[in-house]
């Protein structure tokens, strides 16, 4: 096969893995540009993954479940993020080494403490489901498919979760060093 070819044809699954996983890059929110008012705890997320060398990467999903609240008025911005790990490859499937990252900024801190209870509950219904710990800044949660952690500043939420259930220490450390910064 032509070396054009079989560029072009990378390229293809490579797109395609990417709509099929739910998530591709959106090149008008790089990690320079700023946005509303979930930037602040966007910037904290980033210096602290980078201190425990992470690269961050906004974008967007393609079935974004948060939309339909911005639309409704009770979300008023939300980023998404993935944290790539020294060990994460330039594959665009894998799930090696990189953690995910969702920052919610609600219309309120009564909002936000309503939406985290009502995330946690979906949580508790999954297999293995065990609470870490948790107290009125966030959790931290493992099941069978990963670990989660939340943590809540005011009417801001940052959801973290690594689905390879092998970085528990580093969630842990992000969500304790975000919990420190915002608090």
């Amino acid at each position: 096969m032509h070396h054009s070819k079989k560029l072009f044809l990378g390229l293809l699954v490579c797109l395609m893995a990417l709509v099929w996983t739910g998530t591709i890059a959106n090149p008008l929110r790089s990690s320079s540009q700023p946005i509303q008012s979930a930037s602040r705890l966007a910037h904290i997320v980033e210096d602290v993954a980078q201190g425990l060398g992470y690269r961050s990467m906004r974008g967007t999903l393609i079935h974004d479940p948060w939309a339909e609240g911005e639309k409704e008025g009770w979300l008023v911005d939300h980023t998404n993020m993935t944290l790539f790990g020294k060990g994460s490859d330039n594959s665009c499937v894998s799930i090696a080494d990189r953690i995910g990252a969702t920052i919610l900024a609600f219309k309120n801190a009564e909002t936000a403490e309503r939406h985290l209870v009502k995330i946690k509950e979906a949580h508790s219904g999954n297999i293995g489901f065990k609470v870490i710990r948790e107290d009125h800044y966030g959790y931290l949660v493992k099941e069978g498919n990963g670990w989660y952690a939340a943590v809540i500043a005011g009417g801001d939420v940052l959801l973290l979760e690594d689905r390879t259930r092998m970085q528990a220490e580093t969630i842990k450390a992000i969500a304790d060093a975000v919990s420190r910064k915002t608090h």
